[in-house]
């Protein structure tokens, strides 16, 4: 073979090997780019799931802020109610020597006095009402007891069982002071507070605290429990009409509901205490009624107060009866505290419904 001949094989083959080189080079590609996007998928699985995990977790953390900041908005309202129902309570142990200045402190609206504090961000507002707005359970006779029962949709057996137990226990007959055997048999057993109620026959905790019953017309509806209506530390047989609920007027012989509404009405915007109010409810009130009312106050106090965060639904409500008596140490006295209350619809319209905000200015100001 001839030089020229070995050399020209020569690049043949070379330029067959290039060939092959350029097809293996072109088979190649189509594999590396499946792999690539196989891993470019499996990377926007994982980047997926990263990114779900880290929304559950910022919604978890936004929750568990939330949950933090409405209860410590939570403890500030009760601290502020707390110190609300002070202020109120000082206010009305040491009045003011011009009446018409402690008047205006605690003006009378709609069956109770009002008393506000605020701060700069802060509203609270207590609702003073009498005691003996109530029907006292210790003092109250058997037709009181069960017109009572009745306006609070109670059942006619079930309010003759009731009304029988209480009477019972009064004069030491009941089944409630033969079990905590601290009131012997015959002698007069007074109760001491509201609670007491549930150990007599026939009264469950919807009874005493609300339930949605059927009324006497077969409709559904909620009725408050006796707790709202009645009381055992007003001491007084009367009912102080300026401060009662229309079921505690219409539980007065010979009232009725729509009278009871009526005299509601009135004192709307001014206490019936005055004597042109006086006289507008006289034929209001039938002779057997009347000796069982009066306008005289009790100098036993309920106190509601309720504050909350300015431009928030946040409220937080606690209550405390106190009996003002001079021979206390500090000019009172508080016969019942409670740290969780929820005040009737009534009161709640009025920290709802505020003279604007913006009137409303710090005490000391």
């Amino acid at each position: 073979m001839s030089a020229i001949e070995l050399v020209t094989r020569l690049h043949q083959e070379n330029g067959n090997c290039r060939q092959r080189e350029s097809q293996a080079t072109r088979r190649t590609p189509p594999r590396r780019s499946s792999q690539r996007g196989m891993i470019l998928i499996a990377l926007l699985w994982i980047l997926a799931a990263l990114s779900l995990l880290a929304l559950n977790l910022s919604s978890t953390v936004r929750g568990e802020l939330n949950v933090a900041s409405a209860s410590m908005q939570g403890e500030k309202a009760y601290f502020f109610a707390r110190g609300g129902l002070e202020a109120a309570l000082y206010q009305l142990v040491y009045p003011s020597a011009d009446p018409e200045k402690q008047k205006s402190r605690f003006p009378y609206r709609d069956g109770m006095n009002h008393f506000w504090i605020t701060s700069d961000d802060w509203v609270c507002h207590v609702a003073v009402q009498d005691e003996a707005g109530k029907i006292d359970l210790n003092f109250a006779n058997e037709t009181l007891l069960k017109r009572l029962m009745q306006n609070t949709g109670i059942e006619e057996p079930q309010a003759e069982t009731i009304v029988e137990s209480i009477l019972r226990c009064r004069e030491g007959n009941g089944s409630q002071g033969s079990r905590d055997g601290e009131t012997p048999a015959g002698k007069r057993h007074l109760f001491s507070s509201l609670e007491e109620l549930l150990l007599v026959d026939g009264i469950s905790r919807e009874v005493m605290y609300g339930a949605v019953r059927k009324g006497r017309d077969g409709e559904a509806r909620l009725y408050r429990g006796l707790a709202d209506f009645i009381t055992v530390y007003s001491e007084k047989a009367q009912i102080n009409l300026n401060y009662a609920e229309p079921e505690v007027i219409a539980a007065l012989p010979g009232v009725d509901r729509q009278t009871a509404e009526n005299i509601v009405n009135a004192r709307a915007e001014e206490s019936l205490s005055t004597s042109r109010m006086s006289q507008q409810i006289a034929g209001l009130i039938p002779g057997e009624a009347a000796a069982l009312t009066t306008m005289d106050q009790s100098r036993v106090y309920s106190l509601i107060a309720t504050a909350f965060l300015k431009n928030s639904k946040l409220r937080t409500s606690v209550r405390s009866v106190v009996k003002l008596d001079g021979t206390f140490k500090w000019g009172h006295s508080k016969l019942i505290w409670y740290d969780e209350y929820w005040p009737s619809e009534r009161i709640l319209t009025w920290t709802m419904t505020l003279p604007a905000l913006d009137s409303l200015k710090p005490v000391g100001t």
